[in-house]
């Protein structure tokens, strides 16, 4: 008896793995720089206490280009499980003709509707219900806000990624915190600099003095980064790694589980 290969799922599986490997290598960076406090401190005393100018200061650079790398294996990985799935609800409805295979591929529509021409080559062979789920989802529906549909977002990375360039994210601070004893905080300005976190940026600068005045003072710098999709993206200045987590859930839920009971 033949085993019938379900592609798309092997496609989710592998989609996952990318992501875990993102998230992985980001927690590993996170973990040995974190360790290694990553920052300079620059202090200056003044009358009203001492005032610290911080810089990023890692000892290893961020590795954007592989987490890059890793955002696009998984982008491809998951529209590609859509254009399996299409490909696969197709042979097993009907017969598939040569001339049919080859045209056919999950659609994402977002300016209008397929016109007939355009929806039989790509899921004309499809369980007529299968079809109108598909047509049913499509971006397009949501008017002029297309843009926040999890599968036009997923077909413009993928896009970007296969034909223009890496997502390089972008490394921002997100949260400034002081902690410790004796502490008495007089001002703290956060900076991000439009750039992301380059070694050297200033990223805060904070004015403290002791409490009491006749006992010590214990203070820690505890900020908060995170990389973000760069400017003129979808999901600029989102988290990465969160979002492409929630496109994936989305387009599971959406798309993939309910066609998958055509097969």
């Amino acid at each position: 008896m033949a085993v019938t290969v379900h592609a798309h799922e092997y496609k989710l599986s592998r989609a996952l793995q990318h992501l875990d490997s993102y998230n992985g290598m980001m927690k590993r960076w996170v973990d040995f720089n974190t360790k290694s406090l990553p920052f300079k401190f620059d202090p200056e005393v003044i009358d009203q206490g001492t005032r610290y100018t911080v810089y990023w200061q890692p000892i290893e650079e961020l590795p954007i280009v592989q987490l890059g790398l890793f955002i696009g294996d998984f982008l491809h990985n998951l529209r590609s499980a859509l254009d399996h799935l299409a490909y696969e609800l197709a042979v097993a409805y009907t017969h598939l003709p040569d001339r049919a295979a080859e045209t056919s591929e999950f659609p994402i529509f977002w300016k209008g509707p397929m016109d007939a021409r355009q929806e039989q080559a790509k899921i004309g062979c499809v369980h007529p219900n299968a079809a109108k789920l598909i047509n049913a989802i499509q971006p397009h529906h949501k008017g002029s806000k297309y843009k926040e549909d999890p599968f036009w977002i997923l077909n413009e990375l993928e896009r970007i990624d296969k034909h223009r360039t890496l997502h390089l994210g972008v490394h921002e601070l997100t949260k400034n915190d002081i902690v410790g004893k004796n502490v008495g905080v007089t001002s703290l300005t956060a900076m991000s600099p439009p750039e992301g976190l380059k070694k050297g940026a200033k990223v805060a600068e904070f004015c403290v003095a002791r409490i009491d005045p006749n006992q010590p003072m214990h203070l820690e710098y505890r900020p908060s980064t995170t990389i973000t999709f760069g400017a003129g993206l979808p999901l600029s200045g989102k988290p990465v790694g969160s979002s492409l987590m929630q496109i994936f859930d989305d387009v599971k839920r959406i798309a993939i589980a309910p066609l998958e009971r055509f097969l």
